[in-house]
């Protein structure tokens, strides 16, 4: 087989030790945190508040604020549409995460293993 030459001056030794983070120990907050902390935070943070303003209208029309209730119907529907479009949002943030590392990781997988 062939060999790749070592090179002399190497930034990782051979018998260096790999340093592992426990996962199995961490937190959920900290879970939670490395996961937003990942994403594009302006994204999660509009879709954040779409959810909690489309909360406010519905509260606002059901708690009969609004006087003409053709009004206060409309702004119930237009609220729902908000919190369902915010929630599906949020959805789409966290799963399209790590689809990107996924697919790279995968493509590098087939070029090692065809090279054998």
């Amino acid at each position: 087989m062939h060999e790749e030459p070592k090179e002399k001056y190497s930034l990782v030794q051979e018998n260096s030790s790999k340093i592992d983070i426990p996962t199995g120990r961490l937190s959920s907050f900290s879970v939670f945190f490395d996961k937003v902390h990942s994403v594009n935070g302006l994204h999660l943070l509009s879709a954040l508040f779409q959810i909690i303003l489309g909360s406010t209208v519905v509260a606002l029309s059901v708690l009969d604020m609004v006087q003409p209730v053709l009004l206060a119907a409309l702004m119930s529907v237009i609220g729902s549409t908000a919190i369902v479009t915010g929630i599906y949002f949020t959805y789409y943030v966290f799963s399209r995460t790590n689809s990107f590392d996924t697919l790279i990781n995968r493509a590098i997988k087939r070029v090692i293993n065809n090279q054998n």
